[in-house]
């Protein structure tokens, strides 16, 4: 066979494999395990049972070959109890169901069932606390209480209806020598359903609740940033002392002159504000007698003239000190980024599916073990599709040289 062939057929085998191996794990991780399933059998050793011996070995073979009417599955574990005036627990091993091994535990439990000793009187209250336990202790949880009827339950939610039905029902159970069989299944330490049985009839098991779905938590947003408008800075307060020339026009234009315009930025540290103004020279109080016109104040701040003590006399004006304070009830908000803006969005949930990636994994696997046959198909039908020929043929036709001249 052609070299080239080898190697396309080897090339095929090992994407075949990989197709192979693909499908395997898609198999494996697409298949859900079940929930643990916890079956408990407790049996009441009463005076009253004794009488109901038979009917009771004979509904335990009946439970346990037909795997309690297969809602026993392979791998739960099933434990045994049993109680009269107080619980007694260990006297059966703790086993994993197997459906193969039913003949073999069904004839040990009646053995055990057979061999207890049947006296006084029936009390529901030693199932507790234990069994309380054992309820919030197991995911699902299948209580099957074989009973006389006799005594009043106390220790579920369906009491009332249990222990009408004991009532209703005893005498003809008594008649025919028959147990009750009381069952009750939880998930989660809830109560979710409960049935009362007559041996030899079929045993009424409800179905379990599905399990609720983990809840996504997602983070909790961080709440917006509130940006705060810059509040005005007043200009600073300016006191003029109290030696005023009589030139108002120089007086006016001196003042201007000293005070600043406001900046158009206003500085991010804030300002201390300064409840005590301190002056370098301040007026000494004085009587008004001529007061002077009022000036009206320039926009960007305020002036405060004061008259002279003594009588009006030509002099120069005195130079203007401001003084530069801040506004006893302005305070500058801290910088904020012009550009911040507010973002409210969740983070992105995840939105993949175990199942959806499962049937992904599994079509890729079927389309490359597809192609991988279809090469393999192709190969061979090109091998077979060479023409073929004598030693001799096949040699004349590879050589390159040029036959001999005659």
């Amino acid at each position: 066979m052609n070299p080239t062939s080898d190697v396309f057929l080897a090339v095929a085998r090992r994407w075949l494999t990989a197709g192979l191996l693909v499908l395997v794990l898609c198999s494996r991780g697409a298949a859900q395990s079940a929930p643990e399933q916890r079956w408990l059998f407790v049996f009441d050793t009463s005076f009253a049972m004794k009488k109901c011996l038979p009917g009771t070995e004979a509904e335990i073979r009946t439970l346990l070959f037909s795997s309690v009417g297969l809602q026993l599955h392979t791998g739960d574990s099933v434990g045994v109890w049993t109680f009269g005036r107080e619980l007694r627990v260990g006297r059966f091993p703790l086993v994993t169901w197997d459906a193969e091994q039913a003949a073999l535990m069904a004839t040990n439990l009646a053995a055990l069932v057979h061999k207890q000793s049947y006296t006084g009187d029936t009390s529901w209250s030693a199932l507790q606390p234990l069994l309380g336990q054992v309820i919030r202790d197991s995911e699902r949880l299948t209580i099957v209480i074989f009973c006389d009827g006799l005594g009043t339950v106390d220790w579920t939610p369906y009491n009332d209806g249990i222990n009408r039905t004991f009532t209703e029902s005893l005498a003809e159970r008594k008649k025919a020598r028959q147990p009750f069989v009381l069952l009750v299944r939880t998930q989660r330490g809830q109560f979710t359903g409960c049935t009362i049985n007559f041996p030899p009839g079929a045993l009424n098991v409800p179905p379990f609740p599905p399990l609720p779905e983990p809840v996504k938590t997602t983070p909790a947003s961080p709440p917006p940033v509130v940006v705060k408008p810059a509040p005005v800075v007043v200009p600073s307060l300016i006191i003029v002392g109290r030696n005023v020339g009589t030139n108002l026009n120089v007086l006016t234009k001196s003042v201007s002159e000293n005070i600043s315009a406001p900046a158009t930025n206003p500085p991010v540290a804030p300002v201390v504000p300064v409840n005590n103004l301190a002056v370098s020279n301040p007026p000494a109080p004085a009587v008004l007698i001529n007061p002077v016109p009022p000036v009206p104040p320039p926009q960007i701040g305020e002036v405060k003239i004061l008259p002279p003590v003594s009588p009006p006399a030509p002099v120069a004006p005195v130079n203007v000190l401001p003084v530069a304070t801040a506004p006893t009830n302005a305070a500058v908000a801290p910088a904020v980024p012009a550009n911040l803006e507010p973002t409210n969005a969740a983070p992105a949930t995840v939105a993949d599916d175990a199942d959806h990636a499962g049937r992904v994994l599994k079509y890729v696997g079927m389309g490359l073990f597809v192609a991988a046959a279809g090469l393999i198909v192709f190969l061979w039908a090109r091998a077979l599709r060479r023409p073929r020929g004598s030693l001799i043929t096949r040699s004349m036709q590879n050589d390159p040289r040029p036959p001999p001249r005659q």
